[in-house]
């Protein structure tokens, strides 16, 4: 027995044939509001659970159904939660809540709790446990609800916050005013849903740091609120001395500033510096080539004129006229084919007119570890180290600078200031060059797996994370199967310090281990051999020899 919300309160687990439940068992002595179950038996109500009393060993024991639905933090665990997320979630559960006075259900009485919190993995739809008895006084709806927002967003949720509305600080400050209730938050998550920025939350105070910790949540003591300033932005404007920073000058960014070169220098470098733009690097022909192709085009003239004055054509009966048009096609095509052949790149020559300097590879580069991030190169000299690429490359092509210099600064700015990838050849296969054997995870090495036969054809489904989800709904499992009998998420296998476990994740068909089903939210160990079935689709359990 565990105290939920001042009762004595056992939670269990059960399944049969007609679903998977959510059992809480209490004291017989408790009382129940039997009508509220009656109330809700007679108008369902997705959004909240169904309730089935039964008396059992002198307790009342309470059925909810949760058949196909996956606890919130079952869902908190394999996903990450954005502002439409968030929003879907708490909506369903504020209008659940504020919904149920129609049903003379007590606000203060449904189970704010990620494991008994229920969802659609599908579109987040939630279904709430309604508890039919009286909860300790002094509790109530708005200090649960914020207890368990802060919960929400500090432990359980994986928030990403890459937008640009800091939505998160925005609930944050809401649930820090002494004011908050279920009625403004409803409104603070529609405001949200509609992109527009709530006044109640972003009214707070300017004074209080941004960077505040999260125990900023802890109560202030019992000290009466102290009438709230104006805290407007044209008031806080007023009052705050705003001042302007220039930015520096455009030099000034440059840790280690290039010193400037001498006209005369740069004159002398001019020719050094054209090697390196492609832009005016000349191409030949070789002239051998060029040499073949002039006289097999004077052989096609000689030919065509040969053919007209011979009277060759004078047999096919046209006039002269047509066959001077038909030569100069013939003889077009022919000289074209001939220079396509001749013009091509194994023909060109680059002429640089400057002093031919061999091919200098870059050195290979080693992979960076972390420190090396923060800290300085120490084999740079820092008169080479700029924020701009062309200065990275004319420092590097001074007069008394060797080729191999060019070469390397060349390489080192493409790498600094190129998004592609860059492409190693066979020869810098070796960049990594230390001899340390990298160690694989148990996954890699040999993972457990799941191995079905149907009619002759194998399936093997290899088990290669720590909690690997099954079903039908892609997105939110690991493994997904066409099979429609199979639950959206229907079970899931954990390993823990080298052993297995199966637990079914309220499946409507159920998850069976050696023909026996299981009770879904539940660990059964599974070992070597052990036959699983899922729905009607069985599996036997591998685990490879070591």
């Amino acid at each position: 027995m565990i105290n939920f919300y001042g009762k004595n309160l056992e939670f269990n687990y059960e399944s049969n044939v007609s679903g998977n439940f959510l059992v809480i068992i209490m004291d017989a002595s408790e009382k129940i509001h039997e009508y509220q179950i009656g109330i809700l038996a007679n108008n369902p109500n997705k959004h909240i659970l169904p309730i089935e009393i039964r008396q059992k060993d002198e307790k009342h024991t309470l059925y909810y159904n949760i058949t196909s639905k996956l606890s919130l933090s079952q869902y908190l665990k394999r996903n990450k939660i954005n502002k439409n997320n968030f929003v879907a979630i708490f909506s369903g559960i504020t209008k659940t809540i504020l919904d149920s006075k129609n049903y003379l259900f007590s606000e203060n009485s449904f189970l704010l709790m990620e494991d008994y919190i229920y969802i659609n993995p599908n579109n987040l739809e939630v279904s709430l446990v309604y508890l039919p008895f009286d909860v300790q006084e002094g509790l109530n709806i708005n200090s649960l609800l914020k207890e368990f927002t802060k919960n929400f967003i500090i432990n359980s949720a994986n928030i990403d916050e890459s937008g640009n509305d800091n939505f998160i600080k925005r609930v944050i400050n809401l649930l820090k005013l002494d004011t908050f209730n279920i009625l403004e938050f409803q409104k603070f998550l529609n405001e949200l849903s509609q992109n527009e920025i709530p006044k109640k939350a972003d009214s707070i105070s300017f004074n209080k740091s941004s960077d505040q910790s999260s125990e900023e949540f802890k109560d202030s003591g019992t000290e009466p609120s102290k009438p709230q300033k104006d805290n407007s932005l044209s008031s806080y404007l007023s009052k705050t001395k705003i001042s302007v920073n220039i930015p520096p000058k455009k030099d000034d960014f440059n840790p280690h500033p290039i010193p400037k070169i001498p006209k005369s220098e740069k004159q002398k470098n001019k020719v050094s510096t054209n090697i390196l733009d492609n832009s005016r690097i000349k191409a030949k022909y070789k002239s051998g080539a060029i040499t073949l192709g002039v006289i097999l085009q004077l052989i096609i003239i000689i030919g065509a004129v040969l053919l007209l004055v011979s009277g060759a054509l004078d047999s096919l009966g046209n006039d002269m006229v047509t066959n001077i048009v038909a030569i100069a096609i013939l003889g077009g095509a022919l000289s074209f084919l001939i220079w396509k052949n001749i013009l091509n790149e194994k023909n060109i020559v680059q002429d640089t007119k400057t002093k031919k300097t061999p091919a200098v590879k870059p050195p290979p580069v080693k992979a960076a570890s972390p420190k090396a991030f923060f800290s300085k190169p120490s084999n740079i000299p820092k008169s080479k180290v700029n924020t701009n690429k062309k200065e990275i490359i004319s420092m590097s092509q001074s007069k008394n600078s060797p080729m191999e210099n060019i070469q390397f600064n060349t390489f080192a700015a493409n790498s600094i200031y190129s998004d592609d990838t860059t492409l190693l050849s066979p020869e810098d296969s070796s960049i990594d060059n230390t001899d340390e054997t990298t160690l694989l995870t148990p996954y890699e090495i040999s993972p457990p797996y799941l191995q079905s036969n149907r009619d002759g054809v194998i399936e093997e489904i290899k088990i290669t994370k720590p909690e690997f989800l099954i079903g039908r709904l892609k997105g939110q499992v690991d493994y997904v199967t066409e099979n429609k009998a199979i639950g959206k998420v229907h079970a899931e296998i954990i390993t823990r310090d080298g052993k297995y476990f199966l637990k079914d994740l309220n499946s409507k068909n159920g998850t069976y281990l050696n023909n026996e089903r299981l009770n879904s939210n539940t660990e059964y160990e599974i070992k070597d051999n052990d036959v699983i079935v899922f729905a009607n689709s069985e599996y036997i359990f591998k685990i490879p020899k070591k």
